[in-house]
């Protein structure tokens, strides 16, 4: 089942459920850093897949696969400026040092947790032998 997300409740309810993952797939911020400094980055696991470990009302702890530690991420405010898009979060990262930068996650189930996926069930009306006509 792909993921859909449209809004912050959205992706909320997508991280309480189990399997949640989130995969940080573009960070400009660390794109306009030297090679050693994108290096490190990613030698923490920075970019590798998170698991939801703990939602709060105003964020969520991650684990990183493979990687101790955890990661927060936040949205209290509102998340002013995020946006949705698919199975893609865009969050705008504020660091005052440059040009605004983002966040990019792309939202995932973990193998084996993927939700099933959902069929209309036609149901018609049983037809009663005993009183022809009446349904």
């Amino acid at each position: 089942m792909a993921v859909i997300l449209r809004n912050l409740t959205e992706f909320k309810r997508f991280l309480g459920k189990p399997g949640a993952t989130i995969q940080l797939v573009r960070n400009t911020f660390m794109d306009r850093q030297p090679e050693a400094t994108r290096g490190a980055y990613s030698d923490k696991g920075m970019y590798a897949p998170r698991a939801v470990q703990a939602l709060s009302r105003k964020a969520a702890v991650f684990t990183l696969r493979g990687y101790p530690g955890t990661v927060w991420l936040y949205w209290d405010k509102g998340a002013r400026g995020w946006r949705f898009s698919g199975d893609t979060v865009t969050v705008p990262l504020v660091t005052g040092l440059g040009p605004a930068d983002e966040l990019v996650y792309r939202c995932s189930f973990a193998d084996g947790f993927e939700p099933a996926t959902r069929s209309r069930v036609v149901r018609r009306p049983k037809h009663d032998d005993a009183h022809p006509g009446l349904i």
